[in-house]
């Protein structure tokens, strides 16, 4: 009688539908993911990648094919750059199954790179930052902006504010950026003058209801867009990270260097800094309107330069 051993593919799928396991091929990339520092709001994106592959190809997710990434990956209606994090999601994803023995193969190895165009600054003008504060959002939505704006904190790091990372004393905000990256920044006057009416000893913005803790990013983005809408902005490329993208931009306008701005916003790389922080119309002005003008001939000069040549040539043919 011939034994039959099961492959990685079948031992996964029957470890997944029991009930003792007590977790899903997904949860235990999640939580492979947090042991390995990755920022909450990447795990959370990547888990939404993957349910709308597993939702498109009506697949397990251990069943999905090249093909069917292929294809999920070449839809209608998707950037480049969006294409770009699917793809990063899947191979992380895969190459997590594959060494973790949920499967034998990968089906990513000869998904190909995907180039996508170096993004661009956009960022909220004063005008618009102001138009949301007096757009009739709430004391604790207003605090969200001014973070987003003061500080240049994305939405992650907004939710998680808690009385005990202020230090008006020595002027120093502490918050944990991408990557669980630990940082204490310059604190600015106006989130000092916040913090005088904010908890002390609690989170800014408790999760609401019996759950403990602070409140999800996903509801502090949807605060702000309710404040951005509310304001009459109706710009689709205009998000609450937006406001990080003004912190940058607004930085360079009053001419702080960019390395400045790039270890307030915590970044490792200048370029990336480069991609938050747009240049203004006045400073391109100012910028071409340092080559100097100089004088422009009001004639050609062709005549007098035969007539010069012509000269020449019989000087050195006397010679």
């Amino acid at each position: 009688m011939t034994s039959h051993t099961p492959t990685a593919t079948q031992r996964a799928l029957t470890r997944w539908s029991t009930i003792a396991m007590n977790h899903d091929v997904t949860t235990a990339f999640a939580s492979h993911q947090r042991a390995t520092g990755l920022a909450p709001t990447t795990i959370r994106n990547r888990a939404s990648f993957l349910r709308t592959l597993q939702t498109v190809t009506k697949k397990s997710l251990l069943d999905v094919t090249l093909q069917d990434l292929r294809t999920h990956l070449g839809r209608d209606g998707i950037s480049a750059g969006t294409r770009r994090t699917e793809r990063g999601a899947f191979v992380a994803f895969y190459r997590f199954c594959v060494d973790d023995g949920y499967l034998d193969t990968d089906p990513t190895l000869k998904l190909k790179p995907i180039s996508a165009p170096k993004g661009t600054p956009r960022p909220f003008t004063p005008e618009q930052v102001d138009a949301m504060l007096h757009s009739g959002a709430y004391r604790k939505t207003r605090a969200m902006i001014l973070l987003g704006y003061y500080q240049g904190f994305r939405v992650s790091s907004i939710a998680r504010v808690h009385g005990h990372d202020i230090d008006r004393l020595a002027g120093r905000i502490r918050t944990i950026g991408k990557g669980s990256k630990d940082a204490s920044l310059p604190l600015h006057p106006m989130i000092a003058d916040l913090s005088a009416t904010m908890p002390h000893d609690d989170w800014w913005f408790p999760a609401r209801g019996s759950r403990d803790g602070p409140i999800d990013p996903a509801s502090v983005t949807n605060l702000i867009t309710i404040a951005k809408k509310r304001a009459g902005i109706r710009d689709p490329k205009l998000t609450p990270h937006s406001l990080r993208h003004a912190f940058a931009t607004d930085l360079v306008e009053a001419e702080v260097d960019i390395r400045v701005v790039q270890e307030l916003m915590m970044h490792d790389s200048l370029a990336t800094t480069e991609i938050y922080a747009a240049v203004s119309e006045r400073r391109k002005r100012e910028g071409i309107l340092m080559l100097e003008g100089r004088p422009i001939p009001t004639v050609s000069g062709r005549g007098t330069a035969v007539e010069d040549e012509v000269m020449r040539r019989a000087v050195n043919f006397a010679a």
